[in-house]
């Protein structure tokens, strides 16, 4: 709205401000034009730039991995999704060197997609996926050149992919057959396609980079009567020990104990948390933020059914905007041992 515009238009000090600033004057079309914008920075990834601190542009990569692309924070995938949508407005028509610009752009977005598809959070995905179907619907023709890729490795394994005008919106994929093991592609033909390999694994954060100081235990902490046996609340305190002055909205995924479920009443009435999900032997917490102030509440779970040699559960919170950001606690039941 013009309103929304104009709340924009003065404090431009912040990259966010002025990329939803062009994304606003698009969509309310004002008389505020985005290429007269005198704060525009001199290249699309100027922003992304700015928010890089000098330390983390002076660090050197451990290792030499020419392939391997680390995803870039959710901010940065939004605010480069906003500035795709502002070179390629609906109307006019983009010009050349806009979409020439815009081809930049969506080659660095794409880079940062999950095997999935998505990003790194709901927010990023729709403005990202949004921003890319502008790109496809720019650039987009019923004829084209056909290209042939080819995936092989140093054993007997290679298989082919076509991709030509009939197909070219259409995901393919293979499971590589060898785990670790050396594998080539080669690409022949006209256009341009894009090869993803995607590897997944854990690594438990060290604790001293874990971004929150979280602490998990049961009340009671020992089997003191028969009836913690069936009953017992679990009592979460968390912190933030990260770079900023407080986090953004953060996620406490609680996993639940064998045979175990939350009791929806004790979930209730806690003014920490924004809001509550069950999921399947999960709950889940919204927090809109942590401070450095230790935060605690608790919850009551109820036996549902009885399971013998309970093994402990881990409490799992995680930036929402930034998944990688993640801390890990775990909790026993009281009467783990031995219990029935």
């Amino acid at each position: 709205s013009t309103r929304a515009t104009g709340c924009c238009v003065h404090p431009m000090s912040h990259p966010y401000t002025w990329v939803l600033y062009m994304s606003v004057t698009l969509l309310a079309k004002t008389r505020y034009s985005v290429i007269n914008i005198s704060f525009s920075p001199p290249s699309p990834f100027s922003h992304c730039k700015w928010l890089r601190s000098l330390a983390e542009a002076g660090k050197q990569p451990e290792a030499d991995l020419p392939f391997y692309h680390p995803r870039a924070p959710s901010a940065e995938v939004e605010m480069t999704s906003y500035v795709l949508l502002a070179y390629l407005p609906t109307r006019p028509a983009p010009s050349q060197e806009d979409l020439s610009l815009a081809a930049q752009i969506a080659k660095w977005i794409s880079k940062q997609q999950n095997p999935n598809g998505g990003f790194s959070s709901t927010q990023d995905t729709v403005v990202a996926l949004q921003a890319l179907s502008r790109y496809g619907a720019s650039t987009y023709t019923k004829s084209g050149g056909a290209s042939t890729v080819t995936l092989q490795s140093t054993g007997n394994f290679q298989t082919q992919f076509q991709v030509d005008h009939t197909n070219r919106l259409l995901l393919q994929h293979v499971a590589l057959p060898e785990v670790p093991g050396d594998y080539s592609t080669g690409v022949t033909g006209e256009g341009c396609v894009y090869v993803q390999t995607s590897l997944r694994y854990n690594v438990l954060p060290k604790p001293e980079e874990a971004p929150c100081a979280l602490e998990v235990h049961t009340v009671p902490e020992t089997c003191d009567s028969p009836q913690v046996h069936r009953t017992f609340s679990i009592a979460i305190n968390i912190s933030y020990t990260g770079k900023r002055p407080v986090s953004n909205m953060v996620i406490i995924d609680v996993k639940m104990l064998s045979g175990f479920i939350p009791v929806k009443s004790s979930l209730e009435g806690h003014h920490h948390i924004h809001r509550t999900e069950l999921s399947t032997n999960h709950v889940l917490l919204y927090m809109e933020q942590v401070s450095n102030v230790t935060q605690s509440f608790s919850f009551v779970v109820e036996q549902d059914f009885p399971v013998q040699s309970l093994k402990p559960a881990v409490v799992k919170v995680y930036d929402y905007y930034e998944t990688d950001e993640f801390s890990i606690a775990e909790y026993s039941a009281p009467c783990s041992k031995g219990s029935v």
